[in-house]
């Protein structure tokens, strides 16, 4: 999230939320919060008997279902801290896209939009408006496709870190993007990857607003900073924006940099609302130091690869499934830790999570996964 003051230095300074070690305000312009084979290909079932014999149920193979994501990046001033092993937040997070998308782009649809848009110097050397420093770019810097990660790090190395934080302004225009565009390819995701709160919206009490950031009576309480208003805390809008992308079918993954420690419930809420959030707080996927940052960026996208199964066709009791993996049983975990669970009421999907998605990544090749209807299914103890 953005604390703004008036400064002809706006171009580079507004950023997100931090904790102690946070720099202060610059210029008068504050920072804001702002290895398995392979083995169930895509996209050929697997071929398994008509009956199964221990209980009578008929078996449906299942096949791996395509995904697209559309990664939805913080671009904020805040993002140029060294608070990342002596990186910056902005240097670290393109260093991972750069080790990850290769490997993911044959199998995953990815897409782009950086928020804020690149802001444009100040030809007076005034103070850009709120307008401008909050302005998000309605269209996506790349739209999913096969193939995209040369054309996102293009992107992501021409978006220097400026600006506020309008997460609720880009998550809005990804809705549009959703809203435009047909689901080509099955299930669609999205991953917030942010350095604080969302702030930029106008039409906020300032006098009364929870503050994005630091100090408080400069940033949100001062009658001479243009920004004040634009300092409050967007929270309420961007988690209801969350729950209706939810709503249509794209459930988001919010990724914390450093700098979200003291929004911690604020980032909960959002991957609540998202339907992504992890069982304990913090609730998102936090990555407060590089190796945090490459492993949760590497779990959640393979995981839409290697995680996530069609079944050939609905079962007539989607109480009676049993899903099994070389033979062996696996549970169904309605909590969503360890084990499967459909993905919706429509019962043709199955997602696998914790421990039994790695065994699944990790089993070798002649390993058949199989769904027997009319068979109870073990359960958590």
């Amino acid at each position: 999230m953005s604390g703004l003051r008036r400064t002809a230095t706006i171009l580079f300074a507004l950023a997100a939320c931090g904790g102690p070690s946070r720099p202060g305000a610059i210029n008068n312009l504050a920072f804001d919060g702002g290895p398995g084979v392979d083995t169930f290909s895509r996209p050929e079932a697997i071929p398994v008997p008509d009956r199964m014999p221990s209980c009578g149920g008929t078996a449906v193979s299942l096949t791996r279902r395509d995904a697209e994501v559309l990664f939805v990046v913080d671009r904020s001033g805040s993002m140029v801290e060294t608070t990342l092993g002596g990186r910056s937040k902005w240097n670290s997070l393109l260093e991972t896209f750069r080790n990850v998308l290769p490997a993911l782009q044959t199998d995953l649809t990815m897409g782009l939009l950086v928020f804020p848009k690149v802001l444009r110097p100040s030809p007076t050397g005034d103070p850009l408006p709120p307008s401008e420093v909050c302005d998000v770019l309605r269209t996506l810097d790349v739209e999913p496709g096969r193939s995209t990660a040369a054309a996102i790090m293009a992107q992501l190395g021409r978006a220097l870190p400026a600006g506020a934080t309008p997460t609720n302004t880009a998550l809005e225009a990804a809705a549009d993007y959703y809203r435009r565009t047909p689901d080509r390819v099955g299930a669609r995701y999205l991953v917030l990857a942010t350095d604080g709160g969302p702030n930029c919206n106008g039409a906020l009490e300032n006098a009364t607003c929870r503050c994005s950031a630091q100090p408080e009576a400069t940033l949100c309480r001062s009658m001479s900073n243009i920004y004040a208003r634009h300092n409050c805390l967007d929270d309420a809008r961007t988690v209801a924006t969350v729950a209706s992308l939810r709503a249509m079918g794209i459930e988001t993954f919010v990724l914390g940099l450093p700098g979200t420690e003291t929004l911690v419930d604020v980032l909960d809420r959002m991957a609540e609302a998202g339907g992504r959030a992890r069982a304990t707080s913090p609730r998102y996927l936090a990555a407060t130091s590089y190796p945090d940052l490459v492993r949760e960026f590497q779990n959640l996208t393979s995981g839409l690869i290697e995680c996530r199964f069609r079944l050939t066709m609905a079962p007539p009791d989607p109480t009676l499934v049993d899903v099994r993996l070389g033979g062996q049983s696996l549970i169904h975990d309605t909590g969503r830790r360890d084990g499967w669970d459909w993905s919706d009421d429509t019962h043709e999907e199955i997602l696998f999570f914790g421990q039994t998605c790695d065994t699944l990544r990790a089993s070798s090749g002649g390993t058949r996964l199989v769904a027997a209807f009319g068979c109870p299914a073990p359960t958590p103890p």
